[in-house]
């Protein structure tokens, strides 16, 4: 069957996200391999990219009580958040630009904090334009389980042979290749390009 609509990832996808942007402008490069390991490990973050039921502000209070010599930089993890976005990926926003100007169906799955993705859609607006979208944080559930791909399908009454999937990770492609997509492992965008240009996407 022929793919008739195109499904992003966003975090390394469209845009470059990545705590360390931040945490060398605040600390020397071995402490910063400490905190992001000890104090503020991805597991961390990603409690706030599962879960629809936590704000921020709380969650990162909590963390700067748990470590009292850090709070600070704990609560930059909130408050400069920007910060560890080094900017768009461009060549993707591009692909995804012209797949729009084509008529081409486009949707997002994305392990995302509810707050920071509102954040997000307001500092590059490109993440604000697609037909539907299923953010971990709202939805209380995020890749790789099957279950938020079939939020995706039934939402937007969406046939799963119908779509390719653009993720960074081979584990969220493998799970969604076994829901019923076609599935893309990101590289850079030539290699994407060439892919949806096969496609007859682009």
């Amino acid at each position: 069957m022929a793919i008739k609509a195109v499904v992003f990832d966003v975090g390394s996808v469209l845009i470059d996200w990545d705590p360390k942007y931040l945490y060398r402008k605040l600390m020397s490069e071995s402490d910063m391999d400490i905190f992001l390991r000890d104090i503020c490990p991805y597991e961390w973050n990603l409690e706030m990219d599962r879960r629809n039921d936590l704000k921020w502000a709380d969650y990162v209070e909590a963390r700067a009580k748990l470590f009292p010599d850090h709070a600070d930089h704990i609560r930059a993890y909130d408050r400069r958040w920007p910060e560890m976005v080094s900017g768009p990926i461009q060549g993707t926003v591009d692909i995804k630009a012209q797949l729009r100007a084509g008529g081409v169906p486009l949707y997002a799955i994305t392990n995302y904090s509810q707050e920071k993705w509102a954040l997000s859609q307001t500092l590059w607006p490109f993440l604000a334009e697609f037909d539907g979208v299923i953010c971990s944080g709202q939805e209380g559930v995020m890749k790789p389980d099957p279950a938020i791909y079939h939020l995706l399908y039934d939402r937007f009454a969406l046939n799963p042979s119908e779509l390719i999937f653009i993720d960074d990770r081979a584990e969220n492609i493998e799970a969604a290749e076994k829901t019923g997509m076609k599935g893309h492992i990101f590289k850079d965008p030539d290699i994407l390009r060439a892919e949806l240009t096969s496609l007859s996407l682009l």
